[in-house]
């Protein structure tokens, strides 16, 4: 290459060195920093799952120095999402025991019916654990469709020990009689539940796999969390509730 001078024509090579290097095509800055962005998609597989795994093979790699790796994207809004899911949560188990305390007039056994609740979250944790989902939004919705029907069957079970009481009955034969009694239509709404999330759970239709960990953790958390209900709950009743206490209403 020759560059034109006052003096004629040289080569370029007499006064510069030439050097071939690879830039890249467009600069993107964020905050005055240079950005580089990595995209890729997902098909099935939840982002908590997803992100779970690329941080443990991050753990194997050293940034250079200046080098700073930050999440956005779905785990970006994930992590908005369900702090905000989890505020509500809160909110709606708050709701719930206040207006038990209406309904009972009794933080005792406003308390033992949200006791209800975790046992739901045993159930719901071991069917995920089995088929191998992780926390999701749709999961996290699951619990909260799981609070409401446990919560139902609770009330029936105590309600009804309660009315045998001021009939007349002691606390344990009160709550026999519930059991004997509301079992049936506890059990029948649990598993006509469960059915109705089958399909939702088995994800086979197109668009519904995301929706799968909902429909696992309702049919999971609904079937444990019931057997669980009907066992610890009438053990709870009859060792915290006083009879005397019940029959003064």
């Amino acid at each position: 290459m020759l560059i034109e001078t006052s003096k004629g024509k040289i080569p370029l090579n007499k006064i510069a060195t030439l050097d071939a290097a690879k830039e890249p095509s467009s600069i993107s800055r964020d905050g005055l920093e240079y950005t580089l962005e990595v995209y890729g998609n997902r098909e099935k597989g939840a982002i908590s799952h997803i992100m779970e795994n690329f941080e443990k093979h991050l753990e194997e790699v050293t940034l250079p120095q200046g080098v700073v790796l930050e999440q956005v994207g779905d785990i970006k809004q994930f992590k908005a999402a369900a702090g905000r899911m989890i505020g509500a949560i809160i909110i709606a188990v708050v709701l719930i025991f206040f207006t038990l305390i209406v309904m009972f007039a009794n933080v005792k056994i406003a308390l033992m019916i949200l006791f209800s609740i975790p046992l739901t979250i045993i159930g719901a944790s071991w069917t995920m654990l089995s088929v191998g989902y992780h926390i999701s939004m749709p999961a996290m919705m699951g619990f909260m469709l799981l609070s409401g029907v446990i919560v139902n069957n609770a009330i029936l079970l105590i309600h009804f020990a309660l009315e045998q009481i001021q009939a007349g009955l002691n606390k344990k034969d009160a709550m026999m009689e519930s059991i004997k009694i509301r079992t049936r239509p506890v059990l029948m709404t649990a598993f006509a539940v469960s059915v109705g999330m089958l399909p939702v759970a088995q994800g086979a239709a197109i668009g519904l796999e995301r929706l799968a960990p909902l429909g696992t953790v309702a049919i999971g958390g609904l079937i444990v969390g019931t057997f669980m209900t009907l066992v610890f709950i009438p053990i709870v009743f009859i060792w915290t509730v006083k009879e005397e206490n019940v029959k003064d209403k």
